[in-house]
C-alpha cells in the first residue's frame, strides 16, 4: 500500500511540474469518420433505420408564457446524461522537455460527463466526439434515472460527432426527438439547448439562433473537411457537451458543442446538416474501420 501511495505521489509530482503531457495527435480536416464493429449491421441500411426526420424545423409558434415549458417537456424523456471511464495516453518524462522521442508512454484514468439524445425509437443516439474520446465505459443516464450500457457505432472527430447504440433489456422502445433541417434556421429562430451541465442533470435553456454557418478554424487544406456551427445564445455549459439545440416545433437542428471561455452567449452547436453527412457515411459504410 504504501508503494502505491509512493507511485501515486511521484507520478502526482510529475503532473503538476509538467512532466506528464498529453500523448494525442492533432485532428486532421482530412479525417474520414471512424466506423467500429457495430457500424456492420448498419451498412446498406436506409436513413429511416436510423434516425427518424420532423415534418416541420421552423414554424411562426406563438410565444405564449408556457411555450418554452411544452417543448422541453415533450423533449426531456429523450435527452441523456453521459458518464465515461476514460484512459488518455500521456507521456511521462524525467525532463520538462517535450519532445516526441522523450518520455514513457503511458494511460491516465480518469472520467467524464456530457450529454446526448436517442434520434430513433431502436436506441440510437447521438453526442460529441470529444465526450467519448478514449472511453473504456460509457453509461448513460435517461430522465428517470435508468442506466444503460452505451457502445460505439461510429465517430467523426472532424464534426466532433459520435453515433452510440443502447439495447433496453426489455425490449422497449425508447423515446426520441425528431430531426430538422437546420439549412431553414435563421439568426433570431427561437432554441432551447437540453443537457447535463457540470452533472447537475437535466437542465433547459433558451435563446436565439445568434449566426449560422459560423466557422470557427481557418480552412488551408483545399479537400478538408471543415465545421461550420450554428452559433446561439442559449447556454452550454461543461457537461452540456452533445445535447441537443431543439426549435420551438421540437424538431433538433444541431449538437451542443462548446461556449467560448470567459464569455456569456456564444456557444456553438453542430448543425444537422452535417450529422446527415456523417450518418450517410456510416450507412455507406464510408470511413476507416475501427477494431
Amino acid at each position: 500500500m504504501k508503494k502505491i501511495l509512493a507511485a501515486s505521489a511521484l507520478f502526482l509530482a510529475f503532473a503538476l511540474s509538467g512532466c506528464v503531457s498529453m500523448n494525442e495527435e492533432k485532428i486532421s480536416p482530412e479525417t474520414p469518420v471512424q466506423l467500429h464493429p457495430a457500424a456492420d449491421e448498419l451498412k446498406g441500411a436506409a436513413p429511416i433505420n436510423l434516425y427518424l426526420a420532423s415534418q416541420t424545423t421552423v414554424a411562426d409558434v406563438p410565444m405564449r408564457s408556457r411555450t418554452i415549458q411544452r417543448v422541453a417537456a415533450a423533449v426531456d424523456s429523450a435527452v441523456v446524461s453521459i458518464y465515461v471511464k476514460t484512459e488518455t495516453p500521456v507521456k511521462v518524462r524525467l525532463i520538462p522537455i517535450n519532445l516526441s522521442f522523450t518520455g514513457i508512454s503511458a494511460t491516465l484514468p480518469g472520467v467524464g460527463l456530457g450529454s446526448g439524445f436517442f434520434i430513433h425509437p431502436s436506441g440510437y443516439l447521438l453526442t460529441n466526439e470529444h465526450v467519448i474520446r478514449n472511453a473504456t465505459d460509457i453509461r448513460v443516464m435517461t430522465s428517470n434515472g435508468t442506466d444503460y450500457i452505451a457502445r460505439v457505432v461510429a465517430t467523426d472527430p472532424v464534426y466532433d460527432l459520435a453515433l452510440l447504440k443502447v439495447v433496453s433489456p426489455n425490449g422497449l422502445k425508447f423515446a426520441f426527438i425528431p430531426m430538422g433541417d437546420s439549412t431553414r434556421v435563421r439568426g433570431g429562430d427561437h432554441v432551447i439547448a437540453v443537457g447535463n451541465p457540470l452533472g447537475f442533470g437535466h437542465t433547459v435553456t433558451t435563446g436565439i439562433i445568434s449566426h449560422t454557418g459560423r466557422g470557427l478554424f481557418e480552412e488551408e487544406e483545399p479537400n478538408g473537411r471543415y465545421a461550420r456551427y450554428i452559433q446561439t445564445d442559449a447556454a452550454i455549459n461543461p457537461g452540456s457537451s452533445g445535447g441537443p439545440l431543439i426549435t420551438l416545433t421540437g424538431a433538433w437542428i444541431g449538437l451542443n458543442t462548446a461556449q467560448i471561455a470567459n464569455s456569456q452567449g456564444i456557444g456553438f452547436a453542430v448543425p444537422s446538416a452535417l450529422v446527415k453527412e456523417f450518418i450517410a457515411n456510416v450507412l455507406e459504410g464510408q470511413g476507416a474501420k475501427i477494431e
